[in-house]
């Protein structure tokens, strides 16, 4: 693939690079396409403003696409996660976001590269529009990455001069500012913030899903019965085995009792705060909020997770599952407005599944939806009845505190 040189009247754009790789996310392998990436776009006269690294989580690719269009970089150009693993949803997070696709850039990537390897007609990769900003997929590799990404340079340079010519007063960040602006008039003068645990304030997934999937194995189910053990998040247990597996109530909490024996002694490992929660956690106190947490967790789990986290001072009262019979969310909501002598008006409950935001209404108490932890499916939020929604703990601040 050729070299293609910039006119050296071209405008100078911004861009933002994404680098999409759990590995690197998580710190097990230095990300080496990111800088590729980078270097080639200073090269070729663009701006480089961000670099940022995500998990092939979809939710997680779709929050750094929005922001970097928030930050209104020109070009955006995400790295891998393109092709046909299960964990590849690169293309899938694009298309989330993205106002409108340009599918002619990843054919163009493809074509061009399988005159060198027909590999490439497997490649998802995609490209759209968010705003101003143009997003355009790469592969992961450094190679596949900058070959990939110079093929497509001069076509995107061309759109992004129509793309930036148009008025700005339509694009994604300023709607998206009016959105939070909204969302804050209706929830940030609430007295009471009523909190779930898992995938709201802490990113558990990954150790529920893993525990599970030991216990679940242990028990007798194959990993093709147990599928995606992620559908446990949410529902209590032990119902959530009867709702997701079909287990009789003494199977479920059989397994519930296996669970909780592992999940019951780990450390604070199994539940890392999102980054920001426990500042956000902090300003609300200080501004005079109120504070519960209302979640289907296990109650002494609950506590064990505040206090390995060091933020149970941080509430003026903790609801959780102690009763069988009374643990799904309206009651439990309906006990946290008790517990901190609230009226329904006066509070907002802050979720990340469905169950949340209908326990919430059930009890006429306003709702922020929260995609956080790659819990809730997209529109799951907005399809329950969520007041507002976001995917950022920056802009649940923006919410919460006006």
């Amino acid at each position: 693939m050729g070299h293609h040189d910039h006119e050296t009247s071209a405008p100078s754009f911004s861009a933002a690079v994404i680098t999409v790789s759990d590995r690197s996310a998580a710190g097990l392998r230095e990300d080496a396409t990111g800088p590729a990436v980078a270097e080639l776009l200073a090269r070729e006269g663009f701006r480089v403003v961000s670099a940022t690294v995500v998990p092939d989580v979809r939710s997680r690719i779709g929050e750094a696409i929005r922001e970097a269009a928030a930050a209104d970089a020109a070009l955006c150009v995400t790295c891998g996660g393109t092709g046909l693993s299960s964990r590849d949803v690169t293309p899938e997070a694009t298309e989330d976001v993205c106002e409108r696709m340009v599918p002619g850039l990843g054919e163009l990537m493809r074509a061009t590269s399988a005159a060198i390897t027909d590999h490439a007609w497997v490649s998802r990769a995609t490209a759209g529009t968010l705003g101003r900003t143009l997003v355009v997929n790469v592969p992961g590799s450094p190679k596949g990455a900058t070959e990939n990404l110079e093929v497509v340079l001069a076509p995107a340079r061309h759109g992004l001069k129509m793309l930036r010519a148009e008025q700005a007063q339509d694009c994604a960040a300023d709607r998206r500012a009016a959105e939070l602006a909204r969302a804050a008039e209706a929830l940030a003068g609430k007295s009471c913030v009523l909190f779930d645990f898992d995938g709201t304030l802490a990113d558990t997934k990954p150790c529920i899903v893993g525990t599970a999937t030991r216990v679940l194995r242990d028990f007798g189910l194959t990993d093709e019965e147990i599928g995606d053990a992620g559908r446990l998040v949410g529902p209590p247990f032990p119902a959530a085995f009867s709702l997701v597996y079909g287990l009789s109530e003494d199977a479920a909490a059989e397994v519930t009792r296996r669970y909780r024996d592992i999940y019951g002694n780990l450390g604070p490992e199994a539940f890392p705060l999102f980054d920001g929660i426990r500042e956000l956690l902090g300003d609300l106190r200080a501004a005079g909020k109120r504070l519960a947490i209302t979640s289907s967790k296990n109650e002494r789990l609950v506590h064990k997770a505040l206090a390995e986290t060091g933020i149970e001072d941080l509430f003026d009262a903790v609801v959780a599952a102690h009763d069988p019979k009374h643990v799904g969310k309206e009651h439990l909501v309906a006990g946290s407005l008790a517990a901190l002598g609230c009226d329904s008006a006066d509070a907002v409950m802050v979720g990340d599944r469905f169950y949340d935001i209908e326990g919430a209404a059930a009890n006429d108490v306003a709702s922020l939806g929260v995609y956080l932890g790659d819990t809730a499916k997209p529109g799951e939020l907005e399809r329950a009845g969520a007041t507002a929604c976001v995917d950022s703990v920056a802009d649940m601040r923006r919410v919460l505190l006006g």
